[in-house]
């Protein structure tokens, strides 16, 4: 074959040339249907051919994804130089200020930094060659195709399009392994970061002579550290490593215990380094122990069940609080008069109740539903944080007492229409975005603060068309939903500076999205975590310990168990990714590796029926949704068909959640398709 014609690999597989150009088929991304070399993380060394003219030009294919202007490095013939651009297409042709071009000279293209780094997708030389130039890709860092470092927002999928609605299709009959691919690259970062965070900032954070942490200083308390920050560390242990949350994180729950109850069960602050008690005062102690159930416990127990050591001590701090309530209503005995804290509580009794069967759980929590519905017209004047907390608490009790108590769900029904019509007239700006507070006035209102607990308070509203069977706040809800795709709500400084209030923003629209699945609502929430609660621009960044970012890491997780299915790989290693589709029935699931791994795939279960009691998945605040499940037992077989070897087997349910061993050689796609084995799925 004549070499001016030949095609030219350095690395195998890795370019396709065509005369004088050459197109990288295989580079380790993909953007707009072309593959590409990120050069924040390769150096490509380019040979300019035998047949070179001095007036040929070198052209590289540019990638742009409408962000800020990104920047190519090139060193020739001993000089330096950049090259500035941003194109109004995904890729353009842009050819390089080079002197006079000699043959065989090399050319070396690379990127400073990993902000506005070059993409390059084919070179190419421009006159009279034909022969393509040779081009060497040099790694110079981690891929961020695998699930080294965070370079989410590479991922496409951002914006409204045919593609990104079949994204999100909630139910698609075909295998779709693009949208599997993609979520495993999702999941496969979040997942990592997650277990880098909880080894290098959480375990750091921990006093060893206590057990216990200290995110923000000496002192252990019940309303930040116990509550927003401990939780979370504990959900990095269930979702990244089992051994530290069977020792370290168990642990601290028996530290806290030992060293903190004060009344009872009921437990006051902890001065580690002065090794003693914080004593406060009772209205104080009711406030902390409420938080550290609702915001600490019930996430805890949500995902680890009732066998766990953290149901008991929920359920013993719920006990002691209504054994020393103190404030005197025509309905019972309550802890409190702070709106909060009953509104946590009535978010934990119909769980307890649901859980043990007890009907003293029950009839706390009608006490207080009682003391602020009964005597009518209420709605609470503070929407968001600290006050949706109620909203949120009254529908998971409907929604319980639908089926346990019909005469008093139909006795609340009218108060919580009442409550749920004046949020809609009063409460909500032009987009039906609920805002920060109570007006006095019929809205939409525009010039009020908007605050991140829109989605908790719609949870209510969704609790209760769900346990009548209604669509009467279906529209609502959906169009708030459909809103969030619009720019004002880009990176949106929703409560505060901290990415927690987008942590929260994202967090209740993910709760809703499980019932009510709006593909501009999935792209918002895909792009607010990649673009700003992953922090994709540093791979090295991880986030603090204090509760502002450990909420963060909470919302991350919960994402990232939508990119999964709620599927988990165990042990889980830096160098993988994993993702899961919908797929009729079942999912199509993707996992790869940089390395040969050895492990176990583990499925979700109906937990909100088997650990909660529920009779239904009920919309509630603090928990993980349940997007694909497996029933535990025996009894219930599903098939699992290897994708690329052709081989199918079927499994108990019982096998797939406790594990179903996998093995994936590196860089090699593990594709499998799991469904219940009464069905059968279309090619």
């Amino acid at each position: 074959m004549n070499s001016r014609h030949a095609l030219l690999f350095v690395l195998a597989a890795s370019s396709i040339a065509c005369a004088g150009e050459v197109l990288f088929t295989s580079g380790p991304q993909e953007f707009a249907s072309r593959k590409y070399y990120w050069l924040a993380e390769w150096r490509l060394e380019v040979t300019l051919p035998a047949d070179i003219a001095a007036a040929d030009t070198l052209d590289v294919l540019f990638g742009s994804k409408g962000d800020s202007k990104r920047t190519l490095y090139f060193d020739y013939d001993g000089k330096q130089a950049s090259l500035l651009y941003r194109g109004a297409e995904p890729f353009e042709w842009i050819a390089l200020p080079l002197d006079r071009l000699s043959a065989g000279k090399k050319i070396v293209l690379y990127g400073k930094g990993r902000v506005n780094v070059a993409f390059l997708a084919g070179i190419r030389i421009g006159g009279k060659s034909t022969a393509p130039p040779k081009v060497k890709p040099i790694r110079t860092a981690p891929s961020s195709s695998g699930a080294h470092s965070a370079q989410w927002a590479d991922i496409p999928g951002f914006e409204m399009s045919d593609r990104a609605r079949a994204l999100y299709n909630p139910s698609p009959a075909q295998r779709d392994w693009p949208r599997a691919r993609r979520s495993a690259r999702y999941a496969g970062i979040a997942l990592t970061k997650v277990q880098r965070w909880l080894h290098e900032q959480c375990l750091a954070a921990r006093d060893e002579r206590s057990g216990l942490f200290r995110p923000t200083g000496a002192c252990w308390n019940y309303r930040d550290t116990a509550a927003d920050c401990y939780p979370f560390y504990v959900w990095a242990a269930w979702y990244t490593n089992l051994e530290v949350l069977n020792t370290v994180m168990v642990d601290a729950l028996k530290a806290e215990q030992r060293l903190c109850n004060h009344l009872d069960r009921l437990p006051v602050d902890y001065d580690m380094d002065a090794g003693r008690k914080v004593v406060t005062s009772f209205d104080a102690t009711i406030f902390g122990a409420s938080e550290y159930v609702k915001d600490g416990l019930v996430p805890i127990v949500e995902i680890t069940g009732p066998e766990y050591p953290w149901f008991d001590r929920m359920k013993g701090l719920v006990d002691d609080i209504f054994k020393h309530a103190p404030i005197d209503t025509p309905y019972g005995k309550i802890p409190s008069n702070n709106i909060e804290v009953n509104g946590e509580l009535l978010q934990v009794l119909p769980r307890l109740y649901r859980m043990t069967g007890q009907l003293k759980y029950l009839d706390w929590a009608h006490r207080l539903a009682d003391h602020y519905l009964l005597p009518g017209n209420f709605v609470p004047s503070r929407l968001s944080d600290h006050g949706c907390e109620i909203i949120g608490g009254l529908g998971l009790l409907f929604a319980v007492d639908a089926s346990a108590r019909p005469k008093k769900c139909r006795q609340y029904e009218p108060y919580m229409q009442y409550m749920f019509d004046q949020i809609l007239r009063r409460g909500i700006n032009s987009d039906g975005i609920i805002i920060g507070a109570l007006q006095k006035t019929e809205g939409p209102h525009d010039n009020v603060t908007i605050r991140d607990g829109w989605g908790y308070d719609f949870i209510g509203f969704l609790d209760y068309d769900l346990a009548l069977g209604s669509r009467r706040y279906h529209a609502p809800i959906r169009r708030a939903m459909t809103n969030l795709l619009k720019p004002r709500y880009k990176k949106f400084n929703w409560d505060s500076s901290s990415r927690d209030n987008i942590a929260d923003s994202v967090e209740g629209g993910l709760y809703l999205l499980r019932r009510i699945p709006v593909t501009e609502a999935f792209i918002w929430a895909d792009r607010e975590i990649a673009t700003v609660l992953v922090d994709h621009t540093d791979p090295n960044r991880l986030w603090g310990v204090h509760k502002l970012e450990a909420n963060t890491v909470r919302t991350v997780l919960i994402h990232a168990m939508l990119h999964t299915r709620n599927t988990l790989v165990r042990p889980w290693r830096r160098d993988l990714q994993l993702g899961a589709a919908p797929c009729g029935d079942g999912i199509c699931i993707y996992i790869k590796s940089e390395r040969p791994y050895e492990g176990r795939l583990h499925f979700d279960i109906p937990r909100h029926r088997l650990y909660m009691g529920f009779t239904q998945d009920w919309p509630r605040m603090n928990a993980v949704p349940e997007w694909f499940t497996v029933e535990p037992d025996d009894s219930h077989h599903y098939t699992v068909e290897d994708a690329d070897a052709g081989s199918t087997q079927i499994v108990t349910g019982k096998l797939l959640s406790e594990g179903l061993p996998v093995h994936a050689e590196p860089d090699k796609p593990l594709r499998l398709i799991v469904r219940p084995a009464e069905t059968r799925q279309a090619r």
